[in-house]
């Protein structure tokens, strides 16, 4: 018998065939008003929302389809890809398995099955979903390329790689396998190759975002920061909301000192971060004006989208036994010339030797420095994790066995936050690589100071607190002041013969606009001053030059840095500086504590975040607090006030110098002392 509404079924499927899928949309909702059970308009109505790309929308009217018509497998597999697109992929995979049941054997089904357990974080099913595809089908390839992005998921580089080469011997023209080769080259840290990879994925298809993201992300690692910058500003125009691509374009503009591009676009990352969407990584976060709230969220969305831990279960391993040494294990891709490295190197030394077993696991490629060197040797045995995937280097940490491991990367370059997920030791530490959250549940503790980390702030750290008695920053004190040699002339580092000089050797990144336009205003109010920065890269220093001429200032009164041989050098040169101007929202740290030990006093706003207390927490500990202020305002006065009374300036170096060799700031005994005080009381805890 002909339906009532023949004639409208019969225009919805007209308008459907000839692609007019707004029309046919209209049509199947008013055939629904009509009938909601009709079959034909719930599949037509959940088809034209999916080709439309409003894929959460077409599901309920595909599923209840499905429900009135169960056999129907093309409409169940229809369900399947709409559910996989909206993310819903516990749903997804159930609707695969019905599929699968229906039509058994089927490699394509297997594959997309798999896809769905593997994006649901349900490895071993999806993996016996593959395996089962290739014994099937030997020769599809994309069961072999989507192997492989299990295997890099899970923190296989090496395999997956090998996965995805077969996937791309059976069809080399697959552009997604290619982006996905490149990316598992990157987490082998074979950056050139990862280059490659991405270039012939955008052979095949120039218009892929994804791929322009992470072609970006290899030229960043290739220092060719202007091709990083083009290729995420191409990536953003083709797929503005792909996973942390924000924030990699925030970030190129920020490095560059492009604050009309990068001031927009970080409101907009922090927008997106409130709203728990994965924008931003968390270390560039840390230079945005983001709350401790903010901040807190950003890593927790980082780890919920790129770090795979179920919840926190008991390490299973050799207990703590109080009649031997206690193990410590410090794990760093920066054991090298790296303000990381440096800042550890006395503090491995120091450790009591009679109480402590001292171990090093290098997370990063060896670069034959000999800070590296000299680091190998100071710990009681080293461990080279570089290249290993997090499975393989977990067991490689349990043979031995740590009481406490402590993780100096944190959020930043070369982490590998996988590995602490799995847990290596008992106890881990979140400590001085990052000043932030780690956000997960695998750190027991965060090292801090209470300026750093005031009580009251402690609601926004997934870790619980362990607080130093001063300073949390263990400052670098091998090359003494006595060792620095004769001053050097201004001549010889491009400064004036006379004037005060204003100085900071923060990373580009860290210099906003706003605090570019107080120190403007202290050039132009400072006769005869200079402002003295580290030599960025040509891009940001023209764009800092074209502001100074902006604000009315003699680019010539910006005077960069050169390039020196080696840090006795940077610490001797470093006392031409009057002043040391810290930035806002991320704080000098290793150059802040770096300019003290010269002899430099350092001015800084004291923030709400840990990145923005640093510098406050080094000044306090070594009697400085006049030099931390509570505002711009402040800031700019205090700056204004030394900068025209040099003898007032003059008298607070002599003061710091003084307090230089009585606070307890540079006394890395002590702090080496109260260190392994917190190693012992987290461990009778």
């Amino acid at each position: 018998m002909a339906q009532p509404y023949a004639p409208l079924i019969a225009q919805m499927l007209q308008d459907f065939q000839g692609q007019r899928l707004e029309s046919a949309q209209r049509m199947a909702q008013s055939i629904l008003r009509i009938n909601p059970k009709d079959l034909v308009a719930l599949q037509i109505y959940g088809l034209s929302l999916a080709m439309q790309n409003r894929v959460a929308e077409a599901v309920p009217p595909l599923a209840k389809a499905s429900e009135l018509d169960p056999k129907n497998v093309e409409l169940l597999a229809n369900l399947a890809k709409a559910q996989h697109g909206a993310h819903l992929y516990q749903e997804a995979s159930a609707s695969y398995e019905k599929l699968n049941r229906a039509l058994p054997n089927n490699a394509q089904i297997l594959t997309d099955m798999g896809t769905s357990y593997a994006k649901s974080r349900h490895y071993e099913k999806a993996s016996v979903c593959y395996d089962r595809a290739i014994e099937l089908q030997g020769n599809y390839f994309l069961a072999w390329s989507n192997r492989g992005n299990l295997l890099a998921d899970q923190g296989f580089p090496a395999q997956a790689v090998a996965s995805y080469e077969k996937a791309l011997n059976l069809n080399p023209e697959y552009a997604e396998a290619w982006t996905n080769l490149g990316n598992a080259f990157f987490d082998l840290g074979r950056f050139d190759d990862a280059r490659l990879a991405h270039e012939r994925a955008l052979a095949i298809n120039s218009q892929y975002g994804e791929a322009w993201s992470n072609y970006g992300n290899s030229l960043l690692e290739l220092k060719q920061g202007e091709g990083a910058l083009k290729s995420y500003q191409t990536a953003y125009g083709l797929v503005p909301q792909h996973p942390f691509l924000l924030g990699q374009l925030l970030n190129a503009f920020a490095n560059n000192c492009d604050w009309e591009c990068s001031e927009p676009m970080m409101l907009k990352a922090l927008e997106a971060v409130t709203q728990a969407k994965p924008a931003i990584a968390p270390f560039i976060c840390l230079q945005t004006p983001a709350s401790l709230a903010i901040q807190k969220q950003c890593a927790q969305t980082y780890i919920r989208e790129r770090i795979f831990h179920g919840d926190p279960k008991p390490f299973v391993g050799e207990p703590y036994n109080a009649q031997r040494k206690i193990r410590i294990g410090y794990f760093s891709s920066d054991f090298k010339e790296h303000p990381v490295g440096i800042l550890m190197e006395n503090l491995i030394r120091l450790h009591d030797r009679s109480q402590f077993e001292v171990y090093g696991f290098f997370l990063n490629p060896k670069s034959g420095d000999a800070l590296e060197s000299r680091l190998t040797e100071s710990f009681d045995k080293t461990v080279d994790l570089f290249g290993l995937n997090d499975q393989d280097a977990q067991r490689l940490v349990l043979e031995t066995p740590l009481d406490i491991a402590i993780d100096l990367n944190g959020h930043t370059a070369s982490a590998r936050t996988g590995l602490f997920a799995r847990k290596v030791a008992p106890i881990q530490i979140n400590y001085l690589g990052y000043a932030g959250t780690s956000g997960a549940n695998f750190y027991q503790y965060i090292i801090a100071d209470s300026v750093a980390i005031p009580p009251a702030h402690q609601e926004h750290y997934t870790e619980k607190v362990l607080y130093l008695p001063n300073s949390f920053f263990p400052v670098d004190t091998l090359i003494s002041p006595q060792e620095f040699g004769p001053m050097p002339t201004r001549a010889s580092q491009q400064l004036p013969e006379n004037g005060f000089v204003f100085a900071c050797f923060n990373n580009a990144y860290k210099i906003s606009s706003q605090v570019f336009d107080i120190w403007m205003n202290l050039l132009k109010e400072t006769p005869g001053s200079v402002l003295w920065l580290s030599k960025h890269s040509q891009t940001a220093m023209k764009n800092l030059q074209e502001a100074a001429i902006q604000h009315g200032v003699d680019a010539a009164r910006l005077v960069f840095a050169a390039r020196v041989p080696g840090r006795k050098d940077h610490l001797s040169r470093l006392r031409l500086a009057d002043l040391f101007l810290d930035t806002r929202y991320f704080n000098a740290h290793a150059t802040a504590a770096d300019a003290l030990w010269a002899g430099v006093p350092v001015l800084t706003v004291m923030g709400d975040t840990f990145a923005s207390r640093v510098a406050a927490s080094q000044l306090t500990a070594l009697g400085l607090a006049e030099m931390i202020v509570d505002s711009e305002a402040a800031y700019f006065e205090k700056a204004l006030y030394l900068g025209n009374h040099p003898d007032v300036a003059q008298a607070l170096k002599t003061q710091l110098k003084q307090n230089r060799d009585l606070a307890p700031l540079f006394n890395t005994q002590q702090y080496v002392k109260d260190l392994e005080s917190l190693y012992r009381q987290v461990l009778q805890d």
